[in-house]
C-alpha cells in the first residue's frame, strides 16, 4: 500500500508538471506571435505575418490540452487548495491566451491586407504599444511560472497605460479619418490593430488576475481594475475570431 501511494503521488506531481508545460509552451507561442507582429510593425514582413497565423492552429491545440489534463488532474487526484485553483484557473487562463492568439493573426490579415505603407511615425506608435502588451505578456508568464501575486498584481496595475496610448491613438486616427476621406480604409485598419492590442491587453490583465486568485486564494474586486478606457470601441470580439 504505501508503495502504491507513493506511486499515486508520484502520478499526480507528473501530470501537474505536464499542464504546467502545455500553459509555459502555450506562451511561448502566443510571445512569440506578438514579437513577429512587432516585426511586421517596423517591417512589413511578409514571412513573419504569415508565421503569426499560421501559430494559430498549434495555440489552439494546446488549448485542448491544457482542458484535457485539467480535467484528468481533478477526475482522478481530488487535489486540494492552491493545487485546486491553479488547475481550475488554468482552463480559463489558456482560454484567455487563446483569445489573444486570435488578436494576434487579426492584426496579421490586417497588416497582409494593407492597400499602403503605414508611416513611418506610425509605425513608432504602434511598435511601442505592441512593446508594451508584450512586455506585460511576458511577465505575467513569469508570474505564472512563481505564482507570484505581487508580480502579477504589477502588471494588473500597468494595464491603464496601454489603454491610455491606445486612446491617444484612436482619437488621433479619428480625427485624420474627417480630414483625409480618402485615406478612410486606411485609418479604419489601423483602428482595427489598435483596438486589438488593447483588447490583448486587457486579457493579459484577466490572467494577473487569475494568478493572484492561485496564489492568494482572493481576485481583485472589478471596481478596482484600472481601466483607461476612453478609447472607443472600433472592434467587436468577432473581428479577433474572423479566420
Amino acid at each position: 500500500m504505501p508503495q502504491q501511494g507513493q506511486h499515486i503521488v508520484q502520478r499526480y506531481g507528473e501530470d501537474l508538471r505536464r499542464l504546467r508545460s502545455f500553459m509555459e509552451e502555450m506562451g511561448g507561442l502566443v510571445e512569440h506571435q506578438l514579437s513577429l507582429i512587432l516585426t511586421a510593425f517596423t517591417e512589413t514582413d511578409a514571412q513573419a505575418i504569415s508565421q503569426v497565423i499560421h501559430h494559430d492552429k498549434a495555440i489552439d491545440a494546446l488549448e485542448h490540452e491544457v482542458e484535457t489534463q485539467a480535467i484528468r488532474l481533478l477526475a482522478l487526484h481530488g487535489p486540494m487548495a492552491a493545487d485546486l485553483r491553479e488547475i481550475v484557473a488554468n482552463i480559463p487562463m489558456a482560454g484567455t491566451l487563446e483569445r489573444v492568439g486570435d488578436y494576434a493573426r487579426s492584426i496579421a490579415r490586417r497588416l497582409e491586407q494593407m492597400e499602403q505603407p503605414i508611416p513611418p511615425h506610425d509605425r513608432l506608435a504602434l511598435s511601442e504599444i505592441g512593446r508594451m502588451v508584450l512586455e506585460h505578456l511576458r511577465r505575467v508568464m513569469d508570474a505564472l511560472e512563481h505564482q507570484d501575486a505581487t508580480a502579477a498584481h504589477s502588471v494588473w496595475q500597468a494595464d491603464h497605460r496601454v489603454d491610455e496610448y491606445c486612446a491617444t491613438m484612436t482619437h488621433n486616427y479619428l480625427e485624420r479619418m474627417t480630414q483625409q476621406p480618402r485615406a478612410l480604409r486606411f485609418y479604419i485598419s489601423l483602428l482595427f490593430i489598435i483596438r486589438n492590442l488593447e483588447r490583448i491587453g486587457d486579457h493579459i490583465t484577466d490572467i494577473a488576475e487569475r494568478i493572484i486568485f492561485i496564489a492568494t486564494g482572493t481576485l481583485p474586486p472589478p471596481t478596482a481594475r484600472p481601466h483607461g478606457h476612453a478609447a472607443q470601441s472600433i472592434a467587436t470580439e468577432q473581428e479577433a475570431s474572423t479566420p
